[in-house]
């Protein structure tokens, strides 16, 4: 579930049905937050003095069960941040088998201490159900508490949360509040979940050039999701200052090249198509369907720049 703030929006074509900044776009066409990926453990915090026995990769074997015992002394002791590194090296198998049970023992210490970190993951061992029953309320308990505290990534993994209805009602409102927060703390996948809640109008007023700002600020740190979604936004909104297809390329073109996702394959060519150059659109589709033969996005957009192609000639 949780990447430690790099929870990604999986993006569809989002070709914009009006100009006037006061309507939504048609539902069906929205770019949608999907789902939550997997916990990114190997950039967890680890904030006690033995750390240095791990961050170094030691290879004398004694001299890791040694820190290992030493950490388990001031974690038993009700250190926490000893406390979240332990969960953290069982969740892991670093010098130790892995051990879902033991790793959500000490996660829950450090919680029940009000660690926003230790909070965070433990969020996430209820969202998978490793080491605990699975249960999404729980999960969503959890980050909430995290996120009061201002854990800019709880913040965005609860926005995402209230999207889909998944352990909390279904409240764009309340996604937009906490996804806001995410992104005010210069979360990179905070800005770019408000910028998608911006081009929706979901939970906020329908704004392409608001969308566009914050999709900017998730560019300006190189998320590679937010060059997506802003070329796109760039390719088919019809708003005057924000619609550039050439500058869509430019940035779709750096996406593919940063990335595996075929969605900027299909961003690329829609933008393509938006500057008039439809053999490339075709050319570059053809390379999004044979990534994903399946996608009924893909051939509908494959039918589109087809027409368009054989209209020119």
């Amino acid at each position: 579930m949780v990447t430690l703030g790099r929870i990604p929006l999986q993006n569809v074509k989002l070709p914009q049905k009006c100009s006037d900044r006061s309507r939504k776009p048609d539902p069906a066409s929205k770019r949608t937050v999907t789902r939550l990926s997997a916990i990114a453990l190997s950039v967890a915090l680890l904030l006690v003095p033995v750390k240095s026995a791990f961050a170094q990769g030691s290879d004398q074997a004694s001299a890791k069960k040694k820190a290992i015992a030493d950490l388990k002394e001031i974690a038993y002791a009700g250190n926490v941040n000893a406390q979240v590194q332990l969960g953290v090296i069982y969740l892991t198998g670093d010098g130790v088998p892995k051990d879902d049970t033991e790793a959500v023992k000490w996660l829950r210490k450090a919680a029940d201490q009000d660690n926003p970190l230790a909070e965070r993951y433990l969020a996430e061992m209820y969202f998978k159900g490793r080491g605990v029953p699975a249960d999404i309320s729980e999960a969503a308990k959890w980050l909430r508490s995290a996120a009061d505290q201002g854990d800019a990534e709880s913040q965005h993994n609860l926005a995402v949360l209230y999207t889909q209805g998944q352990g909390v009602p279904r409240n764009l409102k309340e996604a937009a509040n906490w996804m806001r927060k995410a992104a005010e703390q210069n979360l990179a996948a905070g800005e770019q979940g408000l910028g998608v809640l911006y081009e929706n109008g979901d939970g906020v007023t329908y704004d392409p050039v608001e969308a566009a700002k914050w999709y900017r600020k998730a560019v300006d740190q190189n998320y590679v999701p937010a060059m997506n979604s802003l070329a796109l936004l760039m390719a088919t909104s019809k708003e005057s200052g924000v619609r550039n297809p050439q500058a869509a390329i430019a940035l779709a073109t750096k996406a593919v090249a940063a990335g595996t996702n075929p969605d900027y394959l299909d961003t690329l060519a829609a933008a393509y198509f938006a500057d008039g150059q439809t053999d490339k659109a075709v050319e570059t589709e053809e390379k999004a369907l044979a990534r994903d033969p399946e996608n009924d996005l893909y051939k509908k957009a494959m039918q589109k720049y087809l027409a368009g192609a054989h209209a020119s000639r």
